[in-house]
């Protein structure tokens, strides 16, 4: 059950916009959050048990109560992602501004530091407490929605699961060959 609950945690963070904070990449374009947002509605990884609901068999019942906790998830945590993404904003504008005013040495040296933080997947300090409440509230969630599935249904998630994240690695890996990225994917990973 644990292992359930983790896998579906996963896929919540990584279609989540947190992870924008493992990048350094700037603000999102306009089009991207566009697409962030409109895979929220039913967002993951509700919007997952809700795709399926033929194949899990959810009933009329379910639906309801598993849109409701998506719902006050939402509802939880968009105030915090908000919040996220102006620190996020302030903390790429603090860290440009400290990188313009070294020397070329100091900001090829401070610039293969950043690199390496990236890889680590590293968030910033001030950042953690957001990510954390996030978790936290989306840990909650997957438990109570996990307790209007029945045994069988969990199993059929635990596969559907299993199914989408092997699709999602074979699209990794195809993105990569055709970015030629010789340093991988990127994959966002919990905090163990």
């Amino acid at each position: 059950m644990k292992k359930v609950y983790r896998r579906m945690l996963v896929l919540a963070l990584l279609a989540a916009p947190v992870s924008l904070v493992a990048q350094d990449r700037g603000t999102p374009s306009p089009e991207a959050r566009a697409r962030a947002e409109a895979r929220r509605p039913e967002g993951p990884p509700f919007g997952a048990l809700l795709r399926h609901r033929q194949e899990l068999g959810l009933s009329a019942e379910q639906v309801s109560r598993l849109e409701a906790i998506g719902r006050r998830l939402e509802e939880q945590n968009r105030p915090l992602r908000e919040r996220l993404r102006r620190e996020r904003e302030e903390f790429v504008a603090r860290r440009r501004a400290q990188i313009e005013r070294l020397s070329p040495e100091q900001r090829r040296d401070t610039l293969r530091r950043l690199r390496e933080e990236r890889r680590q997947r590293r968030i910033p300090e001030g950042m953690r407490p957001i990510v954390q409440q996030i978790q936290q509230n989306t840990r909650r969630a997957m438990e109570e929605a996990q307790s209007v599935l029945t045994p069988e249904q969990k199993e059929r998630a635990r596969s559907l699961i299993r199914q989408r994240r092997e699709e999602m690695r074979e699209r990794m890996r195809e993105h990569r060959g055709r970015r030629g990225d010789r340093h991988g994917p990127r994959v966002h990973r919990l905090p163990s």
